[in-house]
C-alpha cells in the first residue's frame, strides 16, 4: 500500500516536533507500507517548513518521506487541502489521509484507518460513536458540535455520524471521482462538503473512532463566524445536484 498524509500547516513547528515522530512511531510496523507525509505550509513565519524538513532528514527511511509543499499565503484549509490532493493524484498513492497538525489527531489510531482501507474506499474518523469523544472540551463546545453534527446529518444523511472533523481517510480513486473544481466551501466547511461529496460517490465507507484532544501549542485558528457558514453551507449542499 502506497500511502499519502496531508497536514496542512501555519505556525505549527513545535506539534510537528512531536507529530512527525509520532507517526513514524505507528507506522513503522508497517512493513508493506510507503508512506509520504505532505506539510502542506502558509508561510509560517515560525519556520514551520524548515523544522518539517530537518525532521523529515532525521526520519527518512526507504518507506517513509517527509515532502514540504510550500504555499505562499494563508488561503484556509480548504484551499490548502486542494493544492495537496492535486499534487499527490498526480503520483501513484493508493490512500491519502487527512489529519490536522495540532496533535489533537493522535496517531495511535493510523493502524486502525489502515486495517479499515483493506475493505472500504472512505474511513471517517468519528469522535460520535463507541470509544469515540471530546473528553477535554467544555460543555457549550461539545452542545455546539454535537448539535452541528445532528443538523448537518438531517440534511446530508446519517450514513456517518461526524462531518465536521478532519481525520479522514480517501482512496485515490474516490478523490478522482469527486471533482476538486466543484468544491466551493471554504475553512472547515470544506470537510463538511468534502465529505458529503465522497459519500455519493464511494463504494462503501467505515468509521474508526477517535479521541479527540484539544491542542497542545499555539492558539486554534478556527473563524468565529464558522458555525453561521457552516449552517448556510448544509441546506446549500443537500439541494444542489449531486456530482
Amino acid at each position: 500500500m502506497k500511502l499519502a498524509i496531508a497536514v496542512p500547516t501555519y505556525n505549527e513547528a513545535a506539534n510537528l516536533k512531536k507529530l512527525i515522530p509520532a507517526i513514524y512511531r505507528n507506522l513503522k510496523s508497517y512493513p508493506k507500507l510507503t508512506c509520504t507525509l505532505f506539510i502542506v505550509d502558509d508561510n509560517s513565519p515560525d519556520g514551520t517548513a524548515e523544522v518539517a524538513e530537518k525532521l523529515g532528514l532525521k526520519y527518512r527511511t526507504s518507506s517513509f518521506h517527509v515532502k514540504v509543499l510550500r504555499r505562499k499565503t494563508k488561503e484556509g484549509l480548504g484551499k490548502a487541502y486542494i493544492y495537496a490532493f492535486r499534487h499527490i493524484l498526480n503520483d501513484k498513492f493508493d490512500f491519502i489521509l487527512q489529519m490536522d497538525a495540532d496533535l489533537s489527531h493522535d496517531p495511535k489510531y493510523l493502524p486502525a484507518f489502515l486495517d479499515a482501507a483493506k475493505r472500504v474506499d472512505f474511513v471517517v474518523g468519528s469522535r460520535y460513536i463507541k470509544n469515540g469523544g471530546t473528553p477535554d472540551w467544555q460543555w457549550y463546545r461539545k452542545l455546539l458540535s454535537r448539535g452541528g453534527n445532528l443538523y448537518t446529518r438531517l440534511f446530508l444523511g446519517s450514513q456517518i455520524t461526524d462531518y465536521t472533523g478532519g481525520y479522514n481517510l480517501y482512496s485515490t480513486s474516490l478523490l478522482k471521482r469527486i471533482d476538486l473544481n466543484n468544491l466551493h466551501a471554504g475553512g472547515y466547511g470544506f470537510l463538511i462538503e468534502l465529505k458529503y461529496r465522497a459519500l455519493h460517490n464511494c463504494q462503501a465507507v467505515e468509521q474508526v473512532a477517535i479521541v479527540f484532544m484539544d491542542r497542545q501549542h499555539g492558539s486554534s485558528k478556527i473563524p468565529r463566524n464558522i458555525i453561521f457558514k457552516n449552517l448556510v453551507l448544509v441546506p446549500q449542499l443537500a439541494f444542489k445536484v449531486k456530482s
